[in-house]
């Protein structure tokens, strides 16, 4: 039976109530915090009598016992916090890495939230020295120091500290295989060069995304997003939808074991490359356009091969339009799951698997579609206070045009 304890919390010297203290039993993963009127209401599974932790930064924290369910009201006195004591020392040895001139750009989970963006990955155009390239409804890719590429191989991407970057393709694709925005906890950006301290890969920067953790953030969320593309593009296929779609659930069963299941889809109708001017630099600009025999049109594949016919001039191979190779009905799967389970305070175990399906298109050396790319990765991590050993394996299945 759950056992239901509720109250007020308030400061002891205005009377006023407080929003945001934490309420937490002591030695179990139950808790809760204030609202805005400093009222909570705690069910918890553990029956009386319990130790009940009541702490706000800047106030004294307080223990009490708790022998029956019963109604609350908490005071809270001020506290004076005093920081350790920093002293500032030269050193006659150069320690080049730790001087570093690298700085840090952080997103937590509360500025996802609040950001206008689609998802957290367009949001991170808004951070300082860095620009986003966009490919395909479902690929973008990050850009820093201003080495502008659509497949920026010299940026590296962590996600828990493992590397997202896709084998056979040598870069990362955006976040087309990456976490869904439900399970982020935060995103921490070097837009300058970390080599020093994360290896060559890292010399345009490095993202690193960590993931919630199922012991802190438990529960069942949902998200839907729903939006409308291709109003007044100027072509006859008229306004497509987008759906973005997401569930998360995490549960820990005690101190010691939790798990976590993501499922996200995402769809929609990228963008149509339909502008056929003919760009041939051999034919003079006022004879170009569709009736030109040796056409040479943006979006047309195969008619740049032209050759000159006795008595006839030049002419060029029909070539096709792009909208007859690619796949612009785009979409993004991502399916992931961990358990953790915690061999003592401070030690955690995790195992984690993730697949990852989706279709891109983007502009490489030629115009490429990424249709049907699946990739699996499986992480089996032991981290401690002093100690972090991870293992990563990774698979892709894909199909290139």
């Amino acid at each position: 039976m759950a056992q239901t304890i509720s109250g007020t919390i308030s400061d002891a010297a205005s009377q006023k109530p407080l929003s945001g203290v934490n309420i937490g039993i002591q030695g179990k993963n139950e808790g809760t915090i204030t609202d805005a009127e400093g009222k909570f209401v705690l069910n918890s599974s553990t029956k009386p009598p319990f130790t009940l932790v009541v702490s706000l930064l800047g106030y004294a924290s307080q223990e009490l016992s708790i022998n029956a369910v019963t109604t609350l009201n908490i005071t809270l006195n001020a506290k004076a916090e005093e920081l350790d004591q920093v002293v500032v020392s030269a050193s006659r040895v150069e320690e080049r890495i730790l001087r570093s001139p690298v700085s840090i750009e952080k997103m937590d989970a509360k500025a996802i939230q609040q950001s206008p963006s689609a998802n957290f990955y367009d949001a991170l155009l808004n951070m300082k020295s860095v620009d986003l390239v966009t490919s395909s409804l479902t690929y973008k890719q990050i850009n820093t120091r201003g080495f502008n590429t659509t497949g920026n191989s010299r940026f590296l991407q962590l996600v828990d500290g493992v590397d997202n970057q896709s084998a056979g393709l040598g870069f990362a694709m955006g976040n087309l295989f990456g976490p869904h925005d439900l399970d982020v906890h935060s995103v921490e950006l070097i837009p300058g060069a970390a080599s020093a301290l994360y290896g060559p890969i890292a010399f345009n920067g490095m993202l690193q995304t960590r993931t919630k953790n199922p012991f802190d953030f438990q529960g069942l969320s949902v998200q839907s997003k729903v939006g409308v593309n291709h109003l007044n593009d100027g072509t006859d296929f008229g306004a497509k939808p987008f759906y973005d779609l997401a569930v998360r659930y995490a549960k820990a069963f005690n101190d010691r074991f939790a798990f976590k299941l993501n499922a996200a889809y995402l769809t929609g109708t990228d963008w149509y490359a339909n502008d056929y001017t003919d760009i041939d630099p051999n034919t003079p600009a006022a004879s170009r356009g569709p009736n030109n025999p040796g056409r040479n049109a943006l979006n047309i594949y195969g008619d740049e091969v032209a050759q000159t016919i006795q008595g006839i001039g030049r002419v060029s191979r029909t070539g096709y339009e792009e909208k007859d190779l690619a796949q612009y009905g785009v979409y993004s799967l991502k399916l992931n799951g961990a358990l953790h389970y915690r061999l003592s305070n401070g030690m955690e175990l995790t195992y984690q698997a993730n697949y990852n399906q989706g279709i891109a298109q983007y502009t490489g050396s030629s115009r490429f579609v990424i249709n049907g790319f699946n990739l699996v990765q499986h992480r089996v991590e032991l981290k401690a206070k002093f100690l972090c050993t991870r293992l990563f394996q990774q698979r892709k299945f894909s199909r290139f045009l």
